[in-house]
Formats: structure tokens, sequence, C-alpha cells
């Protein structure tokens, strides 16, 4: 309705107060979903479709989805995204949420003029490794735990808000799809994720 509301003649503030609307129901719908997802996964519910994925495909639609909120922070993001990188099995709907959470987390950790730089690499013992950096604010040991705790928020990005659930979430996707999680942060230096697929995982040529 909002998005219809925005459609008719509205003077200034009217759009505002529209887009308002817009913005914060698209919110509280990313919260109810990341709420929803991790209560499946918590009751061994989650559906997974395992199909054969191109890693830097979804990478690629992630980047065109999250490039204006990049462009409004004014965050730079970077992809090298290597064509010798082979298909993995995996389900495109998780792997792509997964993806969009680690690159939503690293333009809201960090600042303007900072860099998300993504990356796929074909490790030399076959496994396919998905890796999201950002020179963001990072965080110390104690904060990285409690930031993997489920609800838990660290107060570290220039805006807040949200359930605390997006490395949880993450994690436990990455982990659903029988891929091993890990991450590095360091204070005011940024933040490493590393997803890797194991060889069964990877699919040869």
């Amino acid at each position: 309705m909002s998005e219809l509301l925005m459609d008719t003649v509205l003077n200034e503030e009217q759009r505002l107060f529209a887009d308002t609307i817009k913005s914060s129901g698209e919110a509280l719908l990313v919260i109810i979903n990341d709420v929803l997802d991790y209560s499946k996964i918590e009751a061994g519910k989650q559906d997974l479709k395992f199909s054969a994925v191109s890693a830097n495909d979804i990478i690629n639609e992630c980047v065109a989805l999250m490039q204006p909120q990049a462009n409004r922070e004014r965050v730079i993001i970077r992809a090298s995204l290597p064509d010798a990188v082979p298909n993995i099995v995996a389900d495109p709907r998780s792997l792509r949420q997964i993806v969009l959470n680690l690159l939503s987390n690293g333009i809201k950790y960090n600042k303007s003029g900072g860099q998300v730089i993504l990356s796929t690499t074909l490790e030399p013992n076959g496994e396919v490794s998905i890796r999201v950096r950002d020179t963001g604010s990072g965080m110390n040991p104690k904060q990285l735990a409690a930031a993997l705790e489920p609800f838990r928020q660290v107060h570290t990005a220039r805006r807040g808000g949200g359930t605390g659930l997006g490395l949880p979430l993450t994690k436990a996707l990455a982990e659903a799809n029988r891929a091993q999680f890990h991450i590095d942060s360091t204070p005011d230096q940024g933040t490493l994720v590393e997803i890797t697929f194991p060889t069964e995982r990877v699919l040869s040529e």
C-alpha cells in the first residue's frame, strides 16, 4: 500500500512520510524472516534444495542488490571472482542470504570511504572458499563472541538496529550447506569471514 501511495501525487513532506512507511515495513520484514529462518534451523526444519550453484553468480547478484546501500554509505564494494572457480553443491536461496548478510554487515560496520572485498578461491586442496573482508570497525575477542550469540548486538555500527541474528544465522546457514564458517576480526582494522565448501561439495568440470 505504501508503494501504491508513493505512485500518487504527493508533496515533498508526504512523499517522505510514505517512504518512511515503506522502508520501515521492509526492515520489519527482514527481521521477521531472520527470526523465522533461525527458528527453522534450530528446530531442524530448514527446507534446503541443493543444486549446482555458481558462487560467482550469486555474489554478483548480491553486489548488484547492495550497491545502492553501499553508495549511500560511501562504501566501496570490490569483487575478485576468478572464472576458474567451479560450481558448488549448495542451496541457492540460503547461499544468497549468507552473502547478503555478510555484505550488509560489511557496509553497516564500515566507515565512509571504507571497502568491502568479496572473493572466491579454488584452494590447492580442491575446496572452494568465499571470503568477505571489510575495512570497518572490527571487534575484539569479547565482542566477536557476543556477535556470534543469537539476539546479541555489538554496538560498533554507525547506526544500530536489527535482531542480532546476522552472524549466528549466517554461520548456521553455512553449516546447513555443509560448509565451514570462520571469522577473524581486529578492532579498527576490519573483519574477514570465510565460508569454505569441502571437496565433496565442489563439482569438477
